[in-house]
């Protein structure tokens, strides 16, 4: 898939564009509009637009937290010391 895909290619990349990978986080939009679709999912309220929209966010998420494990795992490959992964 393009998502393996890129996931494979990251080992190409310098380190300095793994921190930057692996330091990211997700932007607080985001973060929030998950948090309100999950809500309304759990009272059994969502649209199918809304279910939809969550559908995409989970993926997203899920995408976007894979790559800053691959990001971490290869810098820790390369000797790099990573701090604990809540001060990410």
């Amino acid at each position: 898939s393009e998502f393996q895909t890129d996931l494979a290619a990251l080992d190409r990349l310098d380190d300095d564009a793994l921190w930057s990978i692996a330091r990211s986080r997700q932007t607080e939009q985001d973060l929030v509009r998950y948090t309100v679709l999950l809500e309304k999912n759990a009272a059994g309220a969502l649209t199918l637009a809304e279910r939809a929209e969550l559908k995409t966010l989970r993926t997203e998420a899920d995408r976007f937290m894979l790559r800053k494990a691959q990001a971490a795992a290869i810098l820790r490959w390369r000797g790099h010391l990573l701090p604990p992964s809540g001060q990410f």
